[in-house]
């Protein structure tokens, strides 16, 4: 009898648990929304995306403030990133308004600012046809700089950018994009768009194959990976690069929270697709408040419930590395029709996220009627609460 009662108290506990890990709550699900940023936007445009995104029930909106074509502000040589700081401070004034919660969005290994690429171009990471980020352009795009995480100057010039954007009043948080090697391998619908065949990773787009990191490594473990025959198959060779870009997300996010912000990254899709396409083994980030995996599923070729299924991949990733960072699954809005919204937050939902970050602001409102359904949806699940 004792036997049947402590089989059945451990079964109730095991449940308990397994429904904790599993449940998200209506009232902790938490809405954001990507929003570009420029120091030329006025106050009419500021007032209305934010009172939008207000309208719509969104909580927190996530400003980009130095992305693909960064601004200069002054003195064109210097590091100081006076427009992003500009950016943030005209939005903050309505974020307050609204009573919407402020996170700053910078580019973080993708650093395309000439003042950087001028003075540091050692900087940069070197394929393995021996080419600069800082000369070549990438999938014939001129923004795609990518900083070598292995450098640790590199992490510390990224930590004092972060210092100076935490000086703005009224910033929530720091979400670092971009914080991936470039990409090995494009998602998949994405080729053709850039004119490329990629069934497997060629030189050309594999990178760090830069002084310090093949010296590092070959420090580590006697190889220079220039020397291997596969290096995609290499499994030391991979996990160097994984474990170094996880180390610089990882550092920085602790300046952040130094900072007493918020910490958050956007990452690809799934921990099995990020690490194969952007080398991003993302689960390991740590010192994070916030994970954003970036679940665009048709550049992926996928069906919709690939949103359930890479959001709960990604959940299970965290916890099995031990990681207690919050997943929050990004949506595309031209992925997700409007009267098909709360379908995909129930997707979400059942992965296992703790919210919704819809790409972008701007995506609502180029389609008509689409933050009216989502105000309506969002009313409709806060009120079942």
């Amino acid at each position: 009898m004792k036997t049947s009662v402590i089989k059945m108290v451990v079964l109730m506990a095991l449940l308990s648990l397994f429904v904790s890990c599993n449940d998200v709550k209506k009232d902790d699900f938490k809405v954001w929304a990507w929003l570009a940023g420029r120091t030329t936007m006025s106050e009419e445009q500021l007032d209305y995306y934010f009172s939008e995104a207000a309208r719509a029930g969104i909580d927190a909106i996530i400003l980009e403030c130095h992305g693909a074509r960064p601004e200069v502000i002054g003195d064109s040589a210097s590091f100081r990133d006076d427009a992003a700081i500009l950016i943030l401070k005209k939005a903050a004034v309505y974020a307050k308004k609204y009573d919407i919660e402020l996170h700053a969005w910078m580019w973080t290994t993708n650093r395309a600012e000439l003042s950087l690429r001028k003075a540091h171009p050692e900087w940069y990471q070197v394929n393995a046809q021996g080419e600069s980020c800082a000369d070549i352009k990438l999938y014939n795009r001129e923004h795609y700089r990518f900083l070598c995480p292995t450098r640790p100057e590199v992490t510390e010039y990224l930590k004092e950018r972060v210092k100076e954007i935490a000086t703005v009043e009224g910033l929530t948080g720091i979400h670092m994009d971009f914080i991936r090697y470039p990409d090995a391998i494009l998602p998949y619908r994405l080729q053709e768009s850039r004119g490329v065949v990629q069934d497997r990773v060629y030189p050309l787009w594999d990178f760090c194959y830069c002084d310090v990191c093949r010296a590092a490594f070959k420090e580590q473990t006697g190889v220079d990976p220039m020397e291997i025959a596969d290096p995609t198959s290499d499994e030391e060779w991979m996990q160097f690069r994984y474990d170094r870009m996880s180390e610089m997300a990882s550092a920085i996010a602790a300046e952040i929270k130094a900072c007493g912000k918020v910490a958050s990254s956007a990452v690809f899709a799934s921990p099995y697709e990020s690490k194969k396409l952007v080398r991003q083994d993302w689960a390991n980030f740590r010192n994070h408040d916030y994970i954003f995996p970036m679940i665009y599923h048709k550049f992926y070729f996928e069906e919709d419930e690939w949103v359930e299924t890479a959001t709960r991949e990604g959940v299970e990733a965290l916890r099995a590395a031990g990681n207690d960072a919050v997943l929050c699954s990004g949506l595309f809005v031209g992925h997700v029709p409007a009267d098909r919204i709360e379908e995909f937050i129930g997707y979400t939902e059942n992965g296992g996220s703790a919210g919704i970050c819809f790409f972008s602001m701007e995506e609502m409102e180029k389609r008509e009627g689409y933050v009216d359904s989502l105000r309506i949806v969002l009313e409709k699940i806060r009120l079942s609460d």
